[in-house]
């Protein structure tokens, strides 16, 4: 039984919201379907660099990036799995990232029965103006390796 794209939304917040670091740089899901979510960073003055002029440091972005990713495997799976990341490759574009939201849309393109194909699409205001573009792969473990009592909370009861 496939999820409702609220369903699928509320599975990759709760999976974000599991993670401390995820918490603190206040990540939230805009939208998920089968296959595909879109993720906001929220503006935050913590992020932005006067001295390299910048709004946004590499490792904030290569985060985001993985985490999207990740849950974009979790809109294409009917049951949770966590599988870890195995590659991430990110292209910057020349595009520097401004004080406003930044999105990420991640799109889970293949499914095999050991590994997970994304790609995704760092953004401010349109996709057609990337900042950055990506593509990672990530693992399927052996079925009932991820602890259930994580999973349940993943999994949730909407």
């Amino acid at each position: 039984m496939m999820l409702t794209d609220m369903q699928l939304r509320g599975r990759c917040q709760r999976f974000l919201e599991a993670q401390p670091h995820m918490r603190k740089l206040g990540l939230k899901v805009v939208s998920a379907c089968p296959g595909v979510v879109v993720i906001e960073l929220p503006v935050q003055a913590e992020l932005f660099s006067c001295d390299v002029n910048t709004y946004l440091h590499g490792g904030v972005l290569t985060t985001m990036v993985d985490h999207a990713s990740s849950a974009a495997t979790l809109c294409a799976v009917e049951d949770y799995e966590l599988c870890p990341t195995l590659d991430l490759r990110i292209d910057h574009m020349s595009r520097p990232a401004q004080d406003k939201p930044l999105f990420v849309e991640a799109e889970c393109y293949r499914v095999t029965r050991k590994v997970l194909f994304t790609r995704a699409t760092v953004y401010q205001l349109t996709t057609e103006q990337p900042i950055a573009y990506a593509i990672s792969t990530f693992m399927r473990p052996d079925p009932g390796a991820t602890d259930p009592a994580f999973k349940a909370m993943i999994e949730g009861d909407d």
